[in-house]
């Protein structure tokens, strides 16, 4: 009898307990990667400027006018942005490229030479578009410096405030083109719409 109690009490002796800040680190340890998951989880969606909007936009027109070749149905990733570039402007505004915008110059400068008067479109610059009023307050004020007169026009999209700086309404290209020109100087790159006649 009493050597199974000796072996009883020998192994008792030999499970050591854990000690307790062993557990205390585990589960520090556990409470902190549950916090960082939830800190990930928060985290905001990607945002997407309104350039690099455009610029997919038009990658998209362009992708759906070229003929297809071997390609299956196009399948929409869940990663990519649901942006929809034609509920951003109002009806009543286009997007020109700039390419257009020089062609156009070259075709007024043919009919001032044939005297047929200037043309009734009007041209819209927009050099930015901000979430924050005070960015778009600023970068109205560096316009100004630049000696180019600007408004601020607050839209809202997708229950989203946007503060957009314009320069505008131009009648003539020429002027439009220098505007244009100043913004490209000081790394500013605007947007041209023209202005739909009702």
């Amino acid at each position: 009898m009493s050597t199974s109690r000796d072996l009883k009490n020998r192994a008792m002796s030999d499970k050591k307990s854990t000690p307790g800040y062993v557990w205390l680190l585990a589960g520090l340890a556990i409470g902190l990667f549950v916090a960082f998951l939830l800190y990930l989880q928060k985290q905001p969606a990607e945002e997407i400027s309104l350039k690099q909007a455009v610029i997919k936009e038009l990658a998209k027109v362009k992708a759906k006018n070229q003929p297809t070749t071997k390609t299956s149905p196009a399948k929409k990733t869940e990663t990519e942005p649901r942006f929809d570039f034609y509920t951003i402007l109002p009806e009543l505004e286009v997007f020109i490229p700039e390419a257009e915008i020089n062609s156009n110059a070259k075709e007024n400068r043919h009919s001032d030479k044939a005297g047929s008067g200037s043309s009734s479109r009007q041209y819209l610059i927009q050099a930015g578009s901000f979430r924050n009023r005070e960015d778009a307050e600023r970068l109205k004020a560096s316009l100004a410096l630049l000696g180019l007169s600007s408004k601020i026009q607050s839209v809202k999209i997708n229950q989203d405030s946007w503060h957009r700086v314009r320069l505008g309404p131009y009648k003539n290209i020429k002027p439009l083109q220098t505007a244009l020109a100043t913004l490209k100087r000081n790394n500013i790159h605007g947007i041209t719409m023209e202005l739909k006649n009702e």
